[in-house]
């Protein structure tokens, strides 16, 4: 099966998954910038992956104006919680397609100022927040710092479904 991975990076853990794919299954990767639509023409599978911001993939509505993407890969800086995954598949509109949540984390360095900005302010929001699920708990915990959770062994799952499919 002619296969490509279609990627929405930022600050690089998007980027590193669709690498580990890549290589896992014997596949080229490239940024959603790089690849041509005549390009993607000319593959049978085309999985997409994008980070995520405010429970949206970024870039996936652009991608899907012209593409189907035969699977979907989020990256996300909170843990794989159940009600996340469902939040992000419901606002996405993943209903049919094959869809992987890859914890990620952030790297405060790679941000612009109005960001790094923007998640310190919405950390200390949520210290303060009653009631708070815990995905807010760990947002509150975690945004304002740099740290990374990806591994390897999150692609296992992605891998193993293109295995069947294919």
């Amino acid at each position: 099966m002619n296969t490509i991975i279609v990627y929405s990076s930022q600050t690089g853990f998007t980027k590193q998954y669709a690498q580990w794919l890549g290589e896992a299954l014997d596949c080229p990767y490239k940024s959603q910038g790089e690849v041509s639509d005549a390009e993607l023409k000319e593959y049978d599978c085309i999985i997409y992956g994008g980070w995520i911001m405010g429970n949206s993939i970024m870039g996936l509505d652009k991608f899907r104006t012209k593409h189907v993407p035969t699977s979907i890969f989020a990256v996300g800086a909170t843990p794989a919680y159940d009600e996340v995954i469902c939040v992000v598949k419901e606002q996405n509109h993943v209903d049919d397609t094959p869809f992987f949540y890859l914890e990620g984390g952030i790297r405060m360095e790679k941000l612009k100022f109005i960001q790094k900005s923007m998640l310190k302010m919405l950390g200390k929001s949520l210290t303060k927040k009653e009631n708070a699920t815990r995905q807010e708990k760990f947002m509150a915990e975690k945004l304002g710092t740099s740290f990374d959770h990806s591994s390897k062994k999150q692609i296992e799952n992605l891998v193993q479904w293109y295995k069947i499919y294919s």
